[in-house]
Order: C-alpha cells, then sequence, then structure tokens
C-alpha cells in the first residue's frame, strides 16, 4: 500500500511521512482474517447509507458470530483508505465525532458509499 504526500494541507510533510509509516505499519500487522472480514463489513456498511464512518463498519463486524479481532484497531484507518481505492468508498472533506463511548469522541473521517442501495 503506498501513501502519498498531500503539500496542500497544513501538516508539515515529516509528521505526515510519520502517520503514513504508522499506518503501514498498522496495516502490515493486521491479522489477514481481520483484515478480509473487515473489508467485507466495509462493503456491508456501505450497501447500507449513503455515508459511513468507522464506526459503522465496527458495528457491521460486530454483529457477527465470533467476529475476529486483531491486536491494533490502527488498522482500520488504512482499511478505510483501502476500500476507497477499490471504488467502494469517496473520502469526504467532512469529519464527525464518533458515538462509541470507548473512542471517547473522536474525530472519524465519514466516506460517500459509491455502492449505497436504498431499498
Amino acid at each position: 500500500m503506498q501513501f502519498a504526500l498531500d503539500f496542500t494541507v497544513k501538516l508539515p510533510v515529516t509528521t505526515q511521512a510519520r502517520i503514513a509509516d504508522g499506518m503501514k505499519q498498522a496495516d502490515e500487522n493486521a491479522e489477514a482474517r481481520w483484515k478480509h472480514v473487515f473489508d467485507a463489513c466495509v462493503l456491508a456498511a456501505a450497501r447500507k447509507k449513503p455515508e459511513i464512518t468507522s464506526d459503522d463498519v465496527l458495528a457491521e463486524i460486530e454483529a457477527l458470530p465470533n467476529p475476529p479481532s486483531t491486536h491494533n484497531l490502527a488498522a482500520i484507518g488504512p482499511a478505510m483508505k483501502r476500500a476507497a481505492q477499490m471504488g467502494i468508498l469517496k473520502r469526504t472533506d467532512r469529519f464527525c465525532r464518533s458515538a462509541r463511548p470507548e473512542k471517547n469522541g473522536n474525530l472519524h473521517a465519514v466516506w460517500l458509499s459509491k455502492y449505497f442501495q436504498s431499498h
């Protein structure tokens, strides 16, 4: 997985590089089964809602019987980017606070679903 540096944002390039390195490391260390199931849950969430966050994907994975886990949920960011590269999601410029108590109101990117199917 490659990460591009963005010279138009306010974060210094060195900070962006550290973030990209951390995301790459988290993705490489994530359990393979978790990554596969998480990717499927991204698609499931994207089919249900026009916009999603990682909270929606976590709800999908937690609804599974015996859901897989990984040692570091920092792998969620790279998984969401992977979904965008696969054409499932498109990142918006918006963020929202997590509603999950254990996330303490962390900011999450809002993603536009390219697979939303209204019923």
